[in-house]
């Protein structure tokens, strides 16, 4: 990393991260609210007091009854399937100026972008199941191909030329503030050199239903923290942060910047699906990572707290005593709003979209305020919530709270920029890292070879036709009690993160501290397609919620928390088949930085025939795609602060560095640019390889063509991987049966760029070096 890039001051306590991101800087801000297209228009309404929920009209079916919504006002038809990707577009039209556009062409592979959502494309998957009930087979496999989250990121690439790395996560309601958090880490481990990160989500049958089918949509106002409160107003929106690092910014920059990232943080409450924990602990700790202290470890209060407050009976009490348990006796004192009483919940753009517009408003020298039946006073005696009309006066120091389904929070704090404040970031010392390498000390695998990496590599070299899943190769890995309802893709996680912990010494304590960020391409296929065809024919008022719980986006790393107690930062990041090398990226972004000491990155797919067809659609040959799931376990070389211990664990692989390339709607575009990526700085000896799926076909060609003499000299192309289709659980099987493979003809220093694309035009590399797998049994 440059020596001029400052890295985070972080403090490590007991497994949890406190990160002062002092030098993000948030420069621009879009919303797209149901109080307006803007931040100006939701600016002015929040300050003549204005609510945005009504009669919604873009739900594709009608409630039978009228509870309201948040809903934009967008152009096109209502109901259509394209809402996400219109909301997506406005925002960043809304979001990038001339001189942004610029600096994008100049250099594009050093812009990136982080996107946080609940849904993604759902809303194309009513389009796909009401098509195909008409018989209109085609116009359902594009509809299905197009509900998946890179084909939404894909769509908003269009408004921009950013080739760097991107990327979708999801962990529910906190999705947005865990991209901004990320996004974040990408810029500081010097990644990236600014980021587009926010959320987005679209009102729609498939959670309206869900929601209303577990008892959480309020027929009366939504009124946070009221005694007769009844509970949530469904929302949508879109808000946006561009963010950057305050030392790269010039003096007419850093006059115009926003707000200053001061802190952020993501924990797990590791309790129930979709209850959270009733003292609200895991929030408690997102907070406590996030807040100032004095000299003697006294909380120094923010200016402001912009709540969750979603209105429902549990989360509003758990909040409170977060808050309680966070900010002690000087909670009385801190002002808070709630302002999804007038957005309705926006989903996956909540916490960013509520922060963005408090930005504006203190702008503007006033607090906006929440609406509803007041707050309960003797429930919540030591809440200040501003109810109803404004407060004057223009707050320094806000801190946003989100929680999702599965028990993920996140927290943030921001500061308004000043000149002091500035001053005082940019005189904060680099953190220098002596050994940076990323080391690969465990692995698991479930997959139609059987359990186990060693099954995986020798069904990989027999070769020929992989059979399919047998779900025997779970029993004994799975607690049959507490997994007989789930999806499909989270018991094929828990069972390849359990294969892991039973090959390696992880203890209980190191488990539960462990962050596990766990990537999949389509999700939970089969519950979803049951899920919208029960919808589609029983209508919105019957929805079956086990369905709905186990169809989120974020199934699977929820899942995975519950199974393991992992109360440490958990997510998923979703949408792509590179989704693995993405999560590698993010991971060891943060262990290299030292936010984080290790972390589980798994990866696994569910196969469907609704997926089977859609792809071999997309790619032009017959796909046969085969459930599994493979999970590693991500250590540094080298303990950072005085009293880390070092692991002991053996070394399967050394992680040296991943790149990412994008390049909208074009698998051979992208293809072709990281494979000039990879040749810009070729290491004597490196090798690239692929496999011989048919979608890593445009990486074949890449690398296999001619180029200049010094490459060719210090690049090797060794023959492609033979894999089945694993979708998402793709790459990290390839790294592992690669390794295996080449382990005895190859010296261990060799460096080798295992390369993997997804046809929505996203390509990804990751360098490795031969550890020690080969010896491991």
């Amino acid at each position: 990393m440059d020596g001029h890039r400052h890295v985070a001051l972080i403090r490590v306590c007991e497994g949890y991260s406190v990160n002062a991101l002092s030098t993000i800087v948030i420069t621009r801000i879009s919303v797209c609210t149901a109080l307006g297209n803007s931040l100006e228009e939701t600016v002015a309404a929040l300050r003549r007091n204005e609510v945005g929920i009504r009669t919604p009209c873009a739900l594709e079916q009608t409630p039978r009854i009228d509870a309201g919504a948040g809903e934009v006002a967008l152009c096109g038809e209502p109901r259509g399937a394209e809402r996400a990707e219109i909301l997506l577009a406005t925002a960043i039209d809304n979001l990038l100026t001339r001189e942004d556009h610029t600096a994008i062409a100049c250099a594009p592979h050093r812009w990136g972008i982080a996107l946080g959502t609940t849904l993604a494309g759902m809303r194309h998957c009513a389009a796909g199941v009401r098509a195909e009930n008409d018989g209109r087979m085609t116009d359902a496999e594009l509809a299905y191909a197009r509900s998946c989250a890179s084909s939404v990121l894909s769509s908003a690439l269009r408004r921009c030329a950013i080739t760097g790395p991107t990327m979708t996560v999801s962990c529910a309601c906190a999705s947005a503030l865990t991209a901004v958090s990320h996004a974040c880490t990408l810029l500081q481990a010097g990644e990236v050199d600014a980021v587009i990160a926010g959320g987005y989500d679209p009102i729609s049958e498939f959670v309206y239903g869900g929601f209303s089918a577990l008892q959480l949509v309020a027929a009366g106002p939504l009124s946070p923290f009221a005694k007769d409160r009844e509970g949530m107003k469904l929302g949508e929106g879109a808000a946006l942060f561009l963010l950057r690092r305050l030392v790269d910014l010039d003096e007419h920059e850093r006059a115009h910047i926003r707000g200053v990232i001061e802190a952020c943080a993501e924990t797990s409450d590791a309790h129930h699906l979709t209850q959270p924990h009733p003292q609200g602990i895991g929030a408690a700790r997102a907070l406590s990572q996030v807040l100032e202290y004095d000299g003697a470890h006294k909380v120094k209060p923010p200016d402001l707290i912009v709540a969750h407050a979603t209105g429902t009976a549990g989360n509003d009490s758990a909040e409170y005593e977060a808050y309680r348990a966070a900010v002690g006796s000087a909670l009385a004192t801190v002002p808070v709003v709630a302002l999804k009483s007038r957005f309705g919940h926006p989903l996956g753009a909540a916490g960013v979209l509520e922060l963005a517009s408090v930005i504006g408003c203190a702008e503007n020298d006033f607090i906006p305020s929440s609406i509803g039946r007041g707050r309960d006073a003797e429930a919540f005696p030591d809440l200040d919530l501003i109810e109803d009309a404004t407060r004057n006066g223009s707050v320094q120091s806000i801190v946003v709270l989100s929680a999702g389904f599965g028990g993920a929070n996140a927290a943030l704090r921001v500061s308004r920029a000043n000149e002091a404040r500035l001053e005082v970031s940019t005189t904060l010392a680099p953190r220098v890292v002596a050994d940076s390498t990323i080391r690969i000390t465990a692995a698991g695998a479930v997959s139609s070879a059987g359990r186990g990496v060693a099954a995986l590599r020798a069904r990989a070299r027999e070769g020929g036709i992989w059979p399919a899943f047998s779900e025997d190769t779970l029993t004994p890995l799975l607690d049959r009690t507490k997994s007989r309802r789930l999806a499909l893709l989270p018991r094929l996680m828990i069972g390849a993160v359990r294969d892991l912990i039973e090959s390696t010494n992880l203890t209980t304590d190191e488990l539960r501290s462990t962050p596990l960020i766990a990537a999949n391409w389509f999700g939970t296929a089969d519950y979803t397609e049951r899920y919208y065809r029960d919808l589609v024919r029983s209508g919105i008022d019957l929805a079956n919620p086990m369905l709905f719980a186990e169809s989120v986006p974020n199934i699977g790393s929820a899942q995975c928390s519950l199974a393991f107690g992992i109360d440490a930062s958990t997510l998923s990041v979703i949408g792509r088949r590179t989704a693995a090398l993405e999560a590698i990226m993010l991971a060891s972004a943060r262990i290299r930085l030292g936010t984080w000491t290790r972390a589980i990155v798994v990866a696994g797919e569910e196969t469907h025939p609704i997926v089977e067809r859609v792809l071999s659609r997309a790619i032009g040959a017959s796909i046969e795609l085969r459930s599994g799931a493979v999970a590693i376990l991500l250590e540094r070389a080298q303990p950072i602060a005085s009293d880390e211990t070092r692991s002991t664990r053996p070394t399967l692989l050394e992680i040296e560095h991943v790149l990412g390339v994008t390049c909208a709607r074009s698998p051979g575009t992208a293809a072709a640019k990281l494979c000039r990526r990879l040749r810009v700085a070729p290491l004597d000896g490196q090798t690239g390889q692929t496999t011989n799926s048919p979608f890593d076909h445009p990486l074949l060609r890449c690398l296999g063509r001619p180029c200049d003499a010094r490459f060719s000299r210090g690049f090797q192309r060794f023959p492609c991987i033979e894999l089945a289709e694993l979708g998402a659980a793709t790459p990290l099987a390839a790294l592992l049966v690669n390794n295996w493979s080449v382990a005895d003809s190859v010296p261990s220093s060799t460096p080798r760029w295992l390369c993997s694309n997804d046809p929505h035009g996203a390509s990804w590399a990751v360098l490795t070096r031969t550890g020690a797998i080969h010896n491991a049994s």
